[in-house]
């Protein structure tokens, strides 16, 4: 019995992250598209494309976050 309860809570916790990863993931996905016409017009200009590089840094540290964040401990 003791098995079949603890495969259960298992079981919550894995939807649990995928649902967690899944509400946080649709900001993500929204700033990300929002930001494509940014990062397709600034690396034309010399000034800009640093800006342009932050832009992308910070996508992928959300992005990192959001994931390190989902992972099983």
């Amino acid at each position: 019995m003791n098995a079949a309860w603890m495969s259960v809570l298992s079981g919550a916790r894995w939807a649990g992250r995928v649902l967690l990863v899944g509400l946080v993931l649709v900001p993500v996905v929204i700033v990300t598209v929002a930001s494509v016409p940014a990062l397709v017009v600034l690396p034309f200009s010399r000034r800009r494309s640093a800006q342009a590089a932050g832009i992308v840094r910070q996508l992928v540290a959300w992005t990192r976050a959001l994931l390190d964040g989902s992972r099983e401990r």
